[in-house]
């Protein structure tokens, strides 16, 4: 054999060796990463198959064969510092087989390169631990396989709760649900406030909190109340109205048959052209009904009219139930009807305001009344136990007792009298006009 062939047949086992102690690095950090990517992987396909959206084999195997290759690369650079070189296999070689340098030597050129032995002989001291190295690829395919075997259960989709909306939003919108079971609103008018809901509602959600989103929505929020509050308002007068003319039109004097009829005209024409109007059905069914002609309720039977009234009762109550307002009018009840009657008949209080009413109650403050007696008794109340300091026990009247006797000049300086009588006390000084006052309530016998 040849020099060249001896060189080269030492180098080809050198590389030989090289490569096997530098796979052994490269699998004992790829084998790791190995088993993380099949747990990630069977955790991905069991979540897709637990939804109904496992995707098509191929395309499963082409994504891990992408995430093996991106692990081998990973695997060979963060270990390629470990790699030793051919020389350092040449060292191995001469450690292992005795050689004393003379590989080392030989292939610097100084020496000749030693007779290599027979292949089967030669022993570096590195065996492969195939149950080590094999366990990991193993257990790498187990994962993946049982991933598609297993029997998994059908997560049912579940839809999302709704963001949270603005508080002024489900307020209006619970708002046009009592409007519209009520079945008196014309529903164009109804849609129209929900479309402006809905374009609210339409912006980004991160906007909905916005301080102008906010501001607009109170504001809308603020005006359909004032909206709601005078439907039901005039739908209270106009049921009242009707009440009064049909039951209790002889109770009544003219001036209040006038208020009456007036404010029921009034609240006709709101309901018409207000921003929440009667539907055409209602709308025709009052404007049947002559107002000069309701006395006699002639135009409808007592059954037609009580129905006419209840729906009525039914729109004011969900009128006042559904805005912000706690205020009302009287009509709804028999009782707030009659007392309204009276007090327009001057019968009774005033309920307030500046178009109905007597005014105050009889009984109030001004001045007293006789009460057809001459006989006077003193107020007396011995029990002092809740007394406190200061105040009032009684109130007199006297003369002043004036020492009329003549006095000489005396010499000025320090008071030596000790005071006499009532000097003595502290008494109450009265203006005239409060003494008067006093005397109006209490007389001596």
């Amino acid at each position: 054999m040849s020099e060249t062939e001896i060189s080269t047949t030492w180098r080809h086992i050198a590389r030989q060796t090289q490569a096997k102690i530098n796979a052994a690095w490269w699998l004992d950090r790829f084998t790791p990463l190995l088993v993380a990517l099949s747990v990630i992987s069977a955790g991905v396909v069991l979540y897709l198959r637990s939804i109904e959206n496992t995707p098509s084999l191929p395309i499963l195997f082409g994504a891990f064969a992408t995430a093996l290759i991106l692990l081998a690369i990973t695997a060979w650079i963060t270990t390629r510092r470990s790699y030793i070189r051919r020389q350092d296999a040449l060292v191995r070689l001469e450690d292992q087989l005795h050689l004393h340098n003379a590989l080392t030597t030989a292939d610097q050129g100084i020496g000749k390169w030693p007779t290599p032995p027979g292949t089967q002989n030669i022993n570096v001291g590195l065996d492969w631990h195939w149950p080590r190295i094999l366990t990991p690829f193993a257990v790498s395919i187990t994962l993946v396989l049982a991933a598609f075997l297993v029997p998994v259960t059908i997560i049912q989709g579940t839809a999302l709760p709704p963001p949270s909306q603005p508080l002024a939003w489900e307020q209006m919108e619970d708002w046009l649900q009592s409007l519209e079971e009520t079945e008196l609103i014309e529903e164009q008018s109804l849609d129209d406030v929900q479309e402006k809901i809905e374009a609210l509602s339409e912006q980004p959600k991160d906007e909905w909190f916005s301080h102008s989103s906010m501001e607009a929505s109170d504001s809308m929020r603020d005006g359909l109340n004032k909206q709601i509050e005078q439907l039901g308002a005039d739908l209270a007068h106009a049921e009242r109205g009707l009440n009064a003319f049909q039951n209790f039109s002889n109770q009544m004097n003219e001036a209040t048959k006038n208020q009456l009829l007036q404010e029921y005209q009034q609240a006709l024409k709101n309901l018409q052209s207000g921003a929440l109007p009667l539907n055409s059905k209602m709308m025709q069914a009052l404007k049947n009904i002559d107002p000069s002609m309701l006395k006699n309720m002639s135009q409808l039977s007592k059954e037609q009219m009580d129905a006419l009234r209840k729906q009525l009762k039914k729109g004011a109550k969900a009128a006042r139930k559904a805005g912000m307002g706690k205020g009302g009018l009287p009509g709804l009840e028999e009782g707030d009807l009659i007392a309204y009657l009276l007090s327009q008949n001057g019968k009774g209080p005033g309920r307030g305001g500046i178009s109905r009413g007597p005014g105050e109650a009889p009984i109030s403050l001004g001045d007293p009344q006789h009460l057809g007696t001459k006989n006077f008794e003193a107020v007396q109340n011995p029990d002092l136990s809740r007394a406190a300091p200061g105040d009032l026990v009684g109130v007199g009247q006297s003369e002043h007792d004036i020492d009329k006797s003549k006095q000489g000049p005396q010499q000025a300086g320090a008071v030596k009298s000790t005071g006499q009588g009532g000097d003595t006390i502290w008494q109450e000084s009265l203006l005239p006009a409060e003494k008067e006052l006093l005397k109006r309530y209490f007389k001596s016998p």
